[in-house]
């Protein structure tokens, strides 16, 4: 394709619904493709459902443009309203979407989907922080690019808060629509978690929790019936699963999570606890930097930019992780588990989840010498962070960090001075 639209060149057609055609576009800016979703022209009668779908979604999409910065999210960054032309550019995901995964010869493993819900949950907790209630969480609407990285797209029918979209909420995918957003109530994190809940189920099982053989009678279904344990379905999958999906499809939104953080937890514990574990998933690579005190001051989204620059490694119990008087600069940390530092045969320490070490040698550099012996007294998860790497994260990232070191640095002295007080 030649043409273009805006600042946009138009390569080809991705796909298209009632109300937009999306284009692979590209963008000689920033020199890289983008998603360009073109919004259908108002036609003569401007109160037609496509002329009112078409403007509610832009107008949702629109007002997010650059806010939802999130890695699990798919970026907008850019929207253009002119005469009889409308559009908004985003981030292009070149995996595709879930869809696929739905059919029953094409699912995906177990620990991928519980690692899929458990990133979904943080993007959302990320959205619902800013007042942002997708409605509209699907398997066509989690994408995954090429290196299996998740993507919650599509908030064209999202409501923000403090923007007027639509008096009212057209349930788009009957299926995925939690019985609150049926009754016409007011949707919040809960009415997206009963949404997250379907599409977990379907993507395990490869079908739907309520079915009818109408959208009449599939809605009565949401309503009233008990979904089938997904584990009936599907043998290999742990048991505790199906109470954490049950909990997700609850009827009532006070009986579901009360929060993200609470659905992610309970999803990074049962992926831990299945037949999977020797794998380290993100979930619960995420859930243990989270909880560490080097990475307080983090926001979610750096958290997620930081474990995806470490060596992850699951250590057996008397595993030497440094040595005392050998070259390195890394900084490490016990993600869980257990390790002693020692020094000339004395116990100087002892680490514990979330506890760094090799602080000092990071901060002195190239051609630093271990001054400690580090060895692990129990079965550990263990991340190493080189200077190189850590040099690639934000400068915000990398000032939180650095104050942080330091302060980990003064207190560890001031506890030193003290035994050599003693002494």
């Amino acid at each position: 394709m030649t043409q273009r639209i805006g600042k946009y060149q138009l390569k080809q057609e991705l796909g298209r619904g009632a109300a937009s055609v999306v284009y692979l576009a590209y963008d000689d800016f920033l020199n890289a493709d983008l998603a360009l979703k073109v919004y259908s022209p108002p036609s003569q009668d401007e109160q037609s459902d496509q002329d009112v779908a078409a403007s509610v979604q832009f107008v949702s999409e629109a007002a997010l443009a650059g806010k939802l910065v999130h890695p699990h999210i798919v970026t907008i960054v850019d929207a253009v309203a002119e005469e009889n032309l409308r559009y908004v550019a985003m981030e292009y995901v070149a995996g595709g979407s879930l869809l696929r995964h739905t059919r029953k010869d094409n699912l995906l493993p177990v620990d991928e989907v519980i690692e899929i819900a458990f990133k979904c949950c943080g993007a959302l907790e990320f959205a619902s922080r800013l007042g942002v209630v997708h409605r509209d969480i699907k398997p066509s609407n989690i994408l995954r690019d090429t290196d299996h990285e998740v993507k919650v797209a599509d908030f064209g029918a999202a409501f923000i808060r403090g923007v007027r979209t639509s008096e009212t909420f057209r349930l788009s995918s009957p299926s995925y629509g939690a019985p609150e957003q049926i009754q016409g109530h007011p949707p919040s994190a809960q009415s997206d978690m009963f949404s997250v809940g379907v599409m977990l189920y379907e993507l395990l099982t490869g079908q739907k929790p309520f079915r009818g053989a109408s959208v009449e009678e599939t809605l009565h279904r949401i309503l009233s019936a008990k979904e089938a344990p997904p584990s009936t379905l599907r043998p290999e999958m742990p048991a505790r699963l199906d109470a954490v999906i049950d909990r997700f499809l609850q009827k009532w939104p006070a009986d579901r999570y009360a929060n993200w953080a609470e659905a992610a937890l309970d999803l990074a514990k049962v992926g831990r606890m299945s037949v999977y574990s020797q794998s380290i998933p993100d979930s619960e690579k995420f859930t243990s930097l989270r909880a560490s005190p080097l990475l307080a001051e983090f926001e979610d989204a750096e958290v997620w930019e930081t474990l995806a620059h470490g060596k992850w490694a699951r250590l057996p119990a008397q595993h030497v992780l440094v040595h005392e008087g050998e070259p390195g600069d890394t900084l490490l940390l016990v993600a869980n588990g257990g390790a002693k530092v020692m020094s000339q045969g004395r116990l100087l320490n002892v680490l514990s989840d979330g506890d760094c070490f090799g602080e000092m040698a990071y901060v002195q550099g190239p051609g630093s010498i271990r001054s400690a012996t580090v060895q692990t007294t129990t079965d550990s998860l263990v991340v190493e962070f080189s200077r190189d790497t850590l040099q690639g994260l934000s400068a915000g990232s990398q000032l939180k960090l650095a104050n942080a070191l330091l302060k980990i640095m003064a207190e560890r002295l001031t506890l030193s001075n003290a035994r050599v007080a003693r002494s």
